[in-house]
């Protein structure tokens, strides 16, 4: 793991370095970029069919420490638990939820429809051993949502996760993967309050599950808040979010998340510089019955 990301870093440096040689160059003689029309097509029935749309009618929930997404991450423990692990840890997400297909109404109170990929990884470093990985998840999936006007979109995905041991974490304690997989579907349904507001839940039905300890049902529900941008001449926006989790597999116990900060929109994107609290799960599932507490410190990216 270590040369891998040394490699990688290498090849990022000397990127850099050809670009920075080559740029003034490249900039005199590329051609200008061909502009053409957005994969947009106005049905006759009105519809508006969309091929990659930037966001989605059912966004992602926020406080949501297990979702898809890309963020870099700080993270400090007042409570680990995960044997022969540190309290000062990294964390790199990289996915997220990648539109693909929308279908807009022609009428004022129609719904829209979206089918988007959910893929993403997970990874967790240990800061005071090196940055050695603790571990890692992978998962993957389609999500179709659905919104109007009105208050109320759903949700309806179907997502596989699976859980890896760091190859580092495993040569120090001799732990060995369980091979925690999980095949879920998911049924959510959310509500605008106000302006800023929504709160939600959503029920996970999980099937094909590869360990004897794992169980079938998941229940989370949350409420979020995003005010007017009005911070920084009105380019950031304060935001909060609360996100509760429990899992039949650990006995329902409820996890709970806070997360704060501002964030900003841009290229259909949004970003978020902020604080989250985790009393729960551990975001790694190979260690899905330990339970920790955590404040993570960084930015987070949607797609």
């Amino acid at each position: 793991m270590r040369s891998l990301a040394a490699a990688g870093w290498a090849a990022a440096v000397l990127a850099t370095g050809a670009q920075s040689a080559l740029g003034q160059d490249e900039a005199a003689t590329a051609p200008p970029p061909v502009e053409g029309r957005e994969p947009t097509w106005t049905l006759g029935s009105g519809r508006t069919l969309n091929l990659f749309p930037a966001s989605d009618v059912y966004p992602v929930y926020i406080a949501d420490p297990h979702k898809t997404e890309n963020a870099a991450l700080a993270l400090v423990f007042t409570r680990p638990r995960i044997p022969d692990s540190s309290a000062q840890r990294f964390a790199l997400k990289a996915g997220g939820r990648l539109g693909v297909l929308r279908l807009d109404p022609g009428e004022a109170h129609a719904r829209s429809w979206q089918l988007s990929i959910d893929a993403g990884l997970d990874f967790q470093a240990d800061s005071q051993r090196k940055q050695d990985a603790i571990g890692w998840d992978g998962s993957y999936g389609l999500t179709l949502t659905t919104a109007s006007r009105g208050p109320y979109s759903f949700k309806l995905a179907h997502i596989h996760s699976s859980g890896h041991v760091g190859d580092e974490y495993a040569e120090r304690t001799g732990r060995q993967r369980i091979d925690y997989t999980r095949q879920e579907l998911g049924l959510g349904a959310a509500r605008r309050i106000g302006r800023g507001g929504r709160a939600y839940a959503e029920l996970g039905w999980g099937y094909g599950l590869l360990t004897e300890e794992q169980e079938t049902w998941r229940l989370q529900a949350g409420f979020e808040y995003e005010s007017r941008r009005g911070l920084v001449g009105g380019r950031f926006a304060w935001y909060a979010a609360v996100d509760l989790q429990a899992m039949e597999e650990r006995d329902w116990r409820l996890d709970v998340a806070v997360q704060a900060g501002i964030l900003t929109r841009a290229g259909g994107r949004r970003f978020r510089l902020g604080v989250q609290y985790d009393d729960g799960r551990a975001t790694m599932t190979e260690f899905f019955q330990t339970t920790e507490a955590w404040f993570s410190f960084g930015l987070w990216v949607e797609l």
